[in-house]
């Protein structure tokens, strides 16, 4: 009985009658055994083609499944190279850069220099706006002294003023505790005076002679005067000058040759000075 059951909840009555019919057609009926079996293999034919239809739709489903697996791990490839490659150029530029520095750098050597030159990274900026320093990460070890100059290939930054064993830490010329000793590097002028920081972008050059002559535009470079700096290092150029007649000396708004805010690079000049100015 559940055999039974189960057949007929498995075989539709439609198709058990349909089959029926077609027996008894084919049998009773001349000829209809041919027709059924045309129909038969039709029906066949047509069901081995749907068949194939869904097997064919089903591989090129798992093909495209597989193909489109193989794409991802190809994109995550070259995004992987491109990422690389785009790390390699920020180096590359990093070394044009610090190259580039290095060339400028050699026009400043160049001339008779009897010091050398210790090259050194910033690695901090004191953040308070009344203090004008930088740290850099050389020191003691490397041969760096307090008060020794540094520079870059623009011209004068500074000077040490606090030493450790592997950094120092450098006061800024535009620190308002600065003061170096400048001249007019114009032949028809060599005026002298004393540029001082602001805390500031500018310095201010003061006593400068009245009669001095001093234009804007003129470049400061240092005079030696004083033993820290050595002569001839570029401080920086005017952009201003101010002078009134009932003074004793004229002032001047100067713009340091140095991009101040910009450092990374930077030289301590280890003795010496310049010679031949």
């Amino acid at each position: 009985m559940r055999e039974r059951a189960a057949l007929r909840w498995v075989v539709p009555r439609w198709l058990v009658v349909a089959v029926l019919v077609l027996a008894v057609v084919a049998v009773a009926v001349p000829g209809a055994g041919r027709v059924v079996e045309a129909w038969g293999s039709r029906a066949v034919v047509t069901l081995q083609t749907g068949v194939a239809v869904v097997l064919g739709e089903t591989a090129g489903a798992v093909d495209t499944v597989r193909r489109a697996g193989e794409l991802r791990a190809e994109n995550r490839a070259l995004r992987d190279q491109v990422e690389r490659l785009q790390a390699e150029i920020v180096q590359l530029r990093e070394l044009e850069l610090e190259n580039q520095e290095l060339r400028q750098l050699a026009g400043l050597r160049a001339q008779p220099l009897s010091n050398e030159l210790i090259p050194a990274r910033v690695v901090g900026r004191d953040p308070l706006p009344f203090s004008q320093m930088i740290t850099i990460d050389v020191g003691a070890e490397h041969g760096v002294r307090e008060d020794l100059p540094v520079v870059t290939w623009r011209g004068l930054i500074g000077r040490v003023i606090d030493l450790q064993p592997t950094t120092a830490r450098v006061l800024l010329i535009t620190d308002a505790s600065s003061s170096v000793a400048v001249r007019v590097q114009d032949p028809d002028s060599r005026a002298t005076g004393v540029v001082r920081g602001r805390n500031d972008a500018l310095l201010l050059l003061q006593y400068v002679g009245q009669q001095a002559p001093l234009d804007t535009g003129d470049l400061l470079i240092t005079s030696g005067l004083g033993g820290v700096f050595p002569p001839g290092l570029p401080v920086g150029k005017v952009v201003q000058v101010r002078k009134r007649d009932q003074d004793l000396f004229q002032e001047a708004l100067v713009e340091p040759t140095a991009r101040l805010g910009q450092l990374e690079h930077v030289y301590v000049l280890r003795r010496g000075a310049l010679e031949g100015r």
